[in-house]
């Protein structure tokens, strides 16, 4: 963290809670609420809550490297969704890097599972395919 930069609790909680009322889209899981483990939280609390002098987010950039079969599509997803969708920004542009167009569509065609699972986010938002 900046010497200048701070922890805002209430940021963090804000992302963390706008992301557990989401569900999980794969497997055991699917349809629950997506209850983070303490070090998914950690990372979410970290990006979204330390904060600039000016009120930005200090992190605009995050390398997560996570092992095969830990929910990098899921969480990835519902970071996306937050940016797209809970931040507060008018037209937001959310862009998912890959090696192939099937790693692009996973993240993708997850996220939109999300969206078609929360009544709220369903009701505002039209997912397109293309």
């Amino acid at each position: 963290m900046l010497d200048t930069s701070y922890y805002d609790k209430e940021l963090a909680d804000y992302a963390v809670s706008f992301v557990e009322c989401l569900c999980h889209t794969k497997g055991t899981w699917a349809g629950k609420p997506f209850k983070l483990l303490d070090w998914q939280e950690q990372i979410i609390r970290d990006l979204f809550g330390t904060v600039k002098p000016n009120g930005y987010r200090q992190f605009n950039t995050a390398y997560i490297e996570i092992p095969k079969k830990n929910g990098k599509s899921e969480l990835a997803a519902a970071v996306a969704l937050l940016l797209c969708c809970g931040d507060g920004e008018q037209r937001a542009e959310i862009y998912g890097c890959a090696a192939d167009r099937g790693q692009a569509t996973i993240v993708f065609d997850v996220a939109a599972d999300m969206v078609r699972m929360c009544p709220a986010l369903n009701k505002r938002c039209k997912i397109l395919t293309s």
